[in-house]
C-alpha cells in the first residue's frame, strides 16, 4: 500500500473519529458533575486503540501502525471535545439577570434545564435565595424555603430587599 494511500485513510479515520466522538459526547449532554469520567474514559479510548493496533501487528495487517498512532491521538481529541463542550455551559443552560439596589448589584440564574433558580449579590456577602420556579401563565413564581418572588415581563416582584418592582437586566 502506497504511502498517500496511507495518509488518505488516515485523514478518513481521523475525521470519522472527531465526528464519532463529538456525537457521543453531544449525544450524552454531560454535566460538571460528572467531568471526573474523563479520567476513565480517556484511559479506555487509549486502551482500546492500543489493543487494536497490536492485533493489528500480529496479523500483519497494514493498518497497525495507523492505529498505535492513533492511540495516542483519540485520546486528545476526546479531551478537546470534552472542555469545548463546556465552553459556555453556563450560559447556554441558563438565563440570566443583573439588577441593583442601594448600590449593590444581584445576579438571578434561573435554569433551562431544570426547574431551579439562584438568587444572590454579586460578592455572595448577603443572603442567598435557591428554589425551584414554576411558569405560571405569562410569569414565573420563584419560591425559596422562606419566600416568594413573581418575574413578569423582565420585572421582579416581592424581592425581600425591595418589594416594589424591580427592572431585571438579561445578561449574556
Amino acid at each position: 500500500m502506497s504511502p498517500n494511500t496511507k495518509i488518505k485513510y488516515g485523514i478518513g479515520i481521523l475525521i470519522l473519529e472527531i465526528i464519532l466522538l463529538g456525537l457521543w459526547i453531544y449525544s450524552m449532554k454531560p454535566d460538571p458533575s460528572v467531568s471526573i469520567g474523563i479520567v476513565l474514559i480517556v484511559p479506555i479510548l487509549f486502551g482500546i486503540n492500543l489493543i487494536i493496533g497490536v492485533t493489528l501487528f500480529y496479523l500483519k495487517k497494514p493498518f497497525s501502525k495507523l492505529f498505535l498512532v492513533n492511540a495516542f491521538v483519540c485520546p486528545l481529541i476526546f479531551y478537546a471535545l470534552w472542555n469545548l463542550w463546556f465552553v459556555n455551559y453556563h450560559e447556554r443552560n441558563n438565563t440570566e439577570y443583573k439588577f441593583s439596589i442601594n448600590d449593590v448589584v444581584y445576579e438571578l440564574s434561573i435554569g433551562k434545564n431544570n426547574e431551579y433558580f439562584y438568587l444572590c449579590d454579586e460578592n455572595n456577602n448577603g443572603r442567598v435565595y435557591v428554589g425551584k420556579y414554576e411558569n405560571k401563565g405569562d410569569s414565573l413564581l420563584l419560591k425559596d424555603s422562606d419566600f416568594e418572588m413573581y418575574i413578569i415581563d423582565n420585572k421582579l416582584y416581592e424581592f425581600p430587599e425591595k418589594r416594589t418592582e424591580i427592572n431585571l437586566i438579561g445578561t449574556e
